[in-house]
């Protein structure tokens, strides 16, 4: 009888044992999953700034690039007019009317 009694509380407390270790494992690997995910969702969220500060500096580059172009363009179409302007005057011949007597 002493022998059930004792393999009775042996089989239960082996159970528990078994039963709380399977508990706290669980626990652990809630834990873990939380903190990867925890840690994938940082490691995107900083890919995703730094994706839009490149953006951002690639659209203010663009928007230099092509306003920069266009002043260029401005400033040799001006200079075009200018020197077409400057050769017509050129080109022009001065009007002087002399009348010779003979």
């Amino acid at each position: 009888m002493f022998n059930s009694i004792v393999m009775k509380t042996v089989k239960t407390s082996v159970l528990t044992v078994a039963l709380l270790g399977a508990s706290l494992s669980a626990q652990a690997e809630t834990s873990l999953v939380s903190e990867v995910a925890s840690n994938i969702e940082q490691n995107i969220s900083a890919q995703m700034q730094d994706l839009v500060t490149k953006a951002q500096t690639e659209l203010s580059l663009s928007i230099q690039s092509q306003m920069s172009e266009m002043m260029f363009e401005l400033d040799s179409n001006e200079e075009l007019e200018t020197s077409t302007l400057a050769a017509e005057k050129v080109e022009t011949p001065l009007v002087t009317s002399a009348l010779i007597k003979d």
